[in-house]
């Protein structure tokens, strides 16, 4: 058995495939979170708020190794929130790894703290945040991604890498597809922006547990990744999303049958969306 190591934030929609993932990899999980999503034998369970250092204590003490994917979601307009989770939350969840011990955090980041508005294409670790961030998410992400990047540069924190998904989805989604689904369904998808072209990036969230884990499983003294970031993209038309998935899946016999099935479900609502709206 691996670990233990501890989820923050694994009763939520990636925390628990993150969750799923390492208990396929013989890791020892706990999950800290505001409650319990799920029932799990193997899985030990610490109910508290990631601002209140004695509670993550109790889960994070013994624990060599800690995921952070913690925060609201992306559409709360709560300015407080945002900051209160993503930096107040994350500092404590820095000063409870120093004093337990922790050797590794992985924080789970988003693409978002590059984007001001304007298309990026062919994007690397290299492109500067935004000075003008589009929204107190991204403009919180950012903040939080510089404390922990910077805590791993520290001789008493825990060595870090900052992982950047941008649009997960898969099973249990409960924000993409439900959005674009109600979108449709309230006359709000009728309207093409620009020349029809446009891309965007989705993530599976199983590749996006891997990378959590495959990140974790390299960060070490002298790991090119420590204090680092890497970007979980794939740039796609919605329109061509099927033909392009299909050939991902012949040239490679590992690729998950439920990236093609997840598209046809979302695109199908989306067309019976639109028949029912046109029709």
């Amino acid at each position: 058995m691996k670990g233990p190591c501890v989820v923050i934030g694994g009763s939520g929609f990636l925390g628990h495939h993150l969750v799923e993932g390492l208990l396929l990899r013989d890791y020892v999980v706990r999950v800290f979170d505001l409650r319990q999503s799920f029932h799990d034998d193997r899985v030990t369970f610490f109910l508290g708020d990631l601002c209140e250092k004695q509670a993550l204590i109790a889960a994070l003490t013994g624990a060599t190794l800690v995921f952070h994917c913690a925060s609201p979601p992306p559409s709360s307009n709560d300015r407080n929130l945002f900051y209160r989770v993503n930096l107040l939350g994350t500092r404590t969840v820095l000063q409870a790894c120093r004093e337990c011990g922790v050797q590794n955090l992985v924080l789970t980041s988003s693409a978002s703290v590059i984007y001001e508005g304007k298309d990026i294409r062919n994007a690397s670790e290299d492109v500067p945040y935004a000075r003008t961030p589009m929204d107190y998410y991204t403009e919180t992400k950012i903040l939080q991604e510089k404390e922990v990047l910077h805590a791993g540069s520290s001789k008493d924190g825990p060595l870090t890498v900052a992982i950047r998904p941008h649009g997960i989805f898969g099973p249990r989604d409960p924000q993409l597809v439900p959005v674009l689904v109600r979108a449709a369904q309230k006359g709000q998808m009728k309207f093409i922006i620009g020349d029809g072209k446009n891309v965007v990036d989705f993530t599976y969230v199983d590749n996006v547990v891997l990378g959590h884990i495959l990140a974790a499983e390299t960060l070490e003294e002298g790991s090119p990744i420590c204090g680092k970031i890497d970007m979980m993209i794939h740039w796609c038309q919605l329109h061509a999303m099927i033909p392009a998935v299909t050939a991902s899946h012949r040239a490679s016999d590992s690729f998950n049958n439920q990236i093609i099935c997840l598209f046809l479900v979302m695109l199908n609502a989306l067309t019976r969306c639109f028949d029912n709206l046109n029709g």
